[in-house]
């Protein structure tokens, strides 16, 4: 038996899911095990999961103490937000400079 930690970082309040399960234990088994899925609701292929901060697939086998982060989807792409962000820029120049 391994102990692992089972991660769904919500953005105000963590929720942190401590288990024991089998050794050559798969990822997903694992968060199957934990219940996190049930209890919050989580469809598992809209999220991408990592041990500590690395990517990993659900069919990699875990060791004893991983911590296993299930991560948010993203609400805005960060590029698309730059670009906007660049466009409103460059429109403010201009109109500050038809004004002069």
């Amino acid at each position: 038996m391994i102990n692992v930690q089972i991660v769904y970082a919500l953005p105000e309040n963590p929720i942190i899911v401590d288990c024991t399960i089998d050794d050559n234990c798969t990822v997903k088994q694992a968060i199957t095990q934990s219940n996190i899925l049930f209890q919050h609701n989580l469809i598992l292929d809209n999220h991408q999961i990592g041990i500590y901060g690395k990517p990993v697939v659900l069919t990699d086998t875990l060791q004893d103490g991983d911590r296993i982060e299930i991560y948010r989807p993203l609400i805005n792409d960060p590029k698309e937000i730059r670009r906007k962000r660049s466009l409103a820029q460059q429109k403010k120049k201009r109109q500050a400079n038809e004004s002069r």
